[in-house]
């Protein structure tokens, strides 16, 4: 029985041998799969600061544009209107009556 016992033990210490070297190994790839998820963090957090740059120029951009837009219909309101101060009193006049058309309707209701 001693010896089933002393064999039993010397496989038993194999193991426990075994198991500290793939605590080892295992020890080496858990740092190693830290180190390479800090990495992909460090890409995600420059692609996202890059993609946010980007959008803030071309809202930026979109900004101006749109700027430009309002002040050339501006212009153009203004010329028209002087144009033909005469129809414009008649559509502005015309415009409010509807308007207070529907307000007047919409309290009936």
């Amino acid at each position: 029985m001693s010896a089933n016992y002393d064999s039993s033990m010397g496989t038993s210490g194999e193991a426990a041998s075994k198991t500290r070297g793939a605590g080892r190994s295992f020890s080496e790839q858990s740092g190693r799969v830290v180190e390479e998820v800090q990495e992909l963090g460090r890409t995600a957090v420059s692609s996202l600061s890059e993609a946010a740059t980007n959008l803030r120029d071309k809202g930026q951009e979109a900004l101006e544009a749109g700027k430009e837009r309002a002040t050339q219909a501006k212009s153009d309101f203004d010329r028209l209107v002087s144009a033909h101060p005469g129809k414009s009193v008649l559509v502005a006049l015309g415009v409010g009556a509807l308007i207070g058309y529907m307000i007047r309707s919409r309290r009936s209701s």
